[in-house]
């Protein structure tokens, strides 16, 4: 049967497009495939591969001189790939998009190691996994994914993934390894000029939304003397506030969320009024070393640990001397062990 591609390809003059082999080193021709024989060989509905076709682009790319469509190998992988997508939760849109962004090399990648965490066929409906624990959904895959719904303004498609992505890792591990990765690049894009404000926006709101989810979720286990979360005078962004308190609450730490751009007098106000156990400040804009913070912590007369986060604050920062204590942490974890290990607090 003659094959025809549907967009342009190199020929073999006898009217069958060609390929590159790189193990051959020749040029062979291609080989396409009828959705009869895709959806046996990867175990999906034959209706199931003509709806992603026509409602998402995910299809056959060949045409026969008869004009009938044909899956080529490529097609087949993207295919594959949505699937085992779909199957994690990933919205069929968003699967779409991610797959299609892709080049053959990095669908490869992502097949191979899908196969080998074995995150696929564990998902599907009825599989009788329980433990959300247990599932491991590739990071990689829902950062692309949350991108392609930012970029198209999907708001529910958004909320599903950040739900998808807390209901199977505690908040530290969404943080590090979604949520503050889907973040950056989001940024990169609007930095340059490929991706509006408005999806920046859309992308940390909804994000901001289901943080303070999780804490009103819970709410009947938060208890003892609270922590303060507060972000430094001039510091605007806050997500990595509420992604810190969203994991305190889940370890039943009660919390005091002052958010950005505390100024220095109204934060030791707070601490006076409020005499908690622990602070974190936190700063990705850069501080210095010597500022009116530390010298006002001078009033402080109780056990007071301070825990500062962020690439914000200068080497070299002192305190008074009294019963405040200073403590640098460079990462998500390590701030949450802070404050849940602090002197009169609770160790876990």
């Amino acid at each position: 049967m003659t094959l025809m591609n549907a967009h342009p390809a190199a020929s073999n003059g006898a009217g069958q497009p060609e390929h590159d082999d790189p193990e051959l080193g020749t040029t062979v021709p291609e080989i396409g495939w009828p959705v009869g024989v895709v959806s046996e060989r990867l175990g999906i509905a034959a209706p199931t591969l003509r709806s992603w076709d026509r409602r998402h682009g995910v299809g056959p790319s060949l045409r026969t001189s008869g004009n009938h469509r044909r899956y080529t190998e490529l097609d087949m992988r993207r295919v594959e790939l949505m699937s085992r997508l779909t199957a994690q939760g990933v919205p069929a849109q968003s699967a779409a998009d991610s797959v299609l962004a892709m080049d053959a090399r990095s669908i490869a990648d992502r097949l191979t190691v899908n196969s080998a965490t074995g995150a696929d066929d564990e998902l599907l409906p009825g599989s009788g996994r329980q433990d959300p624990e247990a599932i491991d959904v590739d990071a990689a895959d829902l950062v692309e994914s949350i991108v392609a719904a930012a970029r198209a303004l999907d708001p529910r498609t958004l909320s599903l993934l950040y739900r998808q992505v807390l209901r199977r890792r505690d908040v530290g591990r969404a943080w590090i390894e979604v949520f503050a990765p889907a973040l950056r690049r989001v940024g990169d894009l609007w930095r340059e000029g490929r991706l509006g404000v408005s999806a920046e926006h859309l992308t940390s709101e909804l994000l901001q939304s289901e943080l303070r989810a999780v804490v009103r979720a819970n709410r009947l286990r938060i208890a003892g003397r609270p922590v303060v979360l507060a972000g430094a005078d001039d510091e605007q962004h806050h997500l990595p506030l509420l992604a810190l308190e969203a994991e305190l609450a889940r370890n039943g730490v009660a919390s005091l969320f002052l958010g950005p751009r505390v100024p220095s007098e109204a934060l030791v106000s707070a601490l006076r009024e409020s005499r908690p156990r622990a602070v974190f400040l936190w700063a990705s804009l850069a501080r210095p070393a010597v500022e009116p913070l530390w010298r006002d912590l001078g009033a402080v007369d109780w056990d007071l640990e301070v825990v500062i986060g962020g690439p914000g604050w200068a080497e070299g920062i002192t305190v008074p001397d009294g019963p405040v204590v200073l403590t640098r942490v460079e990462d998500f974890g390590s701030a949450v062990r802070a404050l849940t290990s602090s002197p009169g607090g609770l160790t876990r």
